[in-house]
């Protein structure tokens, strides 16, 4: 059986693995400079290819969220805070 990626959505999953098994996937995901989900994606999507379950022209679906924004997930600054308290001289209608 083969499988192609055209239009095919990521599923979520879940899985009960070795303790062991998980920190060596996340020190090889580090060494990659990859996430361990994306490491273990393209690992098996690579392995895939190697056995023809997957087609060789198959490409893998990359970054699906529509990319990093910037300051996306950082932590907000103090003015930025103080900006949105009420009677801060910012915020004050003339």
């Amino acid at each position: 059986m083969t499988a192609t990626t055209d239009l095919m959505p990521r599923k979520p999953a879940s899985f009960r693995i070795d303790e062991r098994v998980l920190d060596v996937i996340a020190k090889l995901a580090a060494r990659s400079g990859v996430e361990p989900q994306r490491y273990l994606e393209n690992y098996f999507f690579a392995r895939g290819k190697e056995l023809g379950l997957i087609l060789p022209s198959a490409e893998t679906l990359g970054e699906t969220r529509g990319g990093k924004r910037q300051g996306a997930g950082r932590p907000k600054q103090q003015h930025e805070i103080d900006a949105h308290q009420p009677n801060h001289p910012m915020t004050k209608q003339p």
